[in-house]
């Protein structure tokens, strides 16, 4: 029986290049692993800065509140004048909105002297969702909600 002669070495070499081997492997999927947790990462925080809410998504049919708000503007409605300050005096819709459905909305007239949050300042632009912009009277009313 032929028995070859292997160098010691040679069988170090083999077993060194499967360990490199191995850890090149194992190297690799802790990489695909890190970005794959970077990416889930990315994605979550993406989504939680997505609105909670989509704008206009269940918008109820606003038009009869767009006939109260004339209503209310013409004397046909009800509302109480309020004055806040000597001589001047306004609707108390035109301050505290209306609740139609469970929402609060607001309004405010183009052009004239008004009193509602976005008037005054207390709420900022990007704070309000315009629900509605009717200019089919004399006066342009823009209806929104706060969010």
């Amino acid at each position: 029986m032929i028995k070859p002669m292997v160098s010691v070495s040679a069988e170090q070499r083999i077993t060194i290049k499967r360990f490199l081997g191995t850890q090149r492997f194992n190297l690799f999927l802790l990489m695909v692993g890190i970005e794959l947790c970077l990416l889930v990462s990315v994605l979550g925080w993406l989504l939680s800065a997505a609105p909670s809410r989509t704008p206009l998504a269940a918008t109820p049919d606003l038009t009869p509140l767009t006939h109260e708000i004339k209503g209310r503007l013409s004397g046909a409605i009800l509302d109480p004048l309020i004055e806040i300050k000597p001589g001047v005096a306004i609707r108390a819709s035109n301050i505290r909105g209306f609740r139609y459905e469970g929402s609060i909305y607001y309004y405010y007239v183009e052009g004239a002297a008004n009193y509602d949050p976005l008037s005054r300042g207390i709420v900022r632009p990007d704070q309000v969702e315009i629900m509605l912009r009717d200019e089919s009277g004399a006066q342009t009313i823009v209806l929104y909600r706060v969010h």
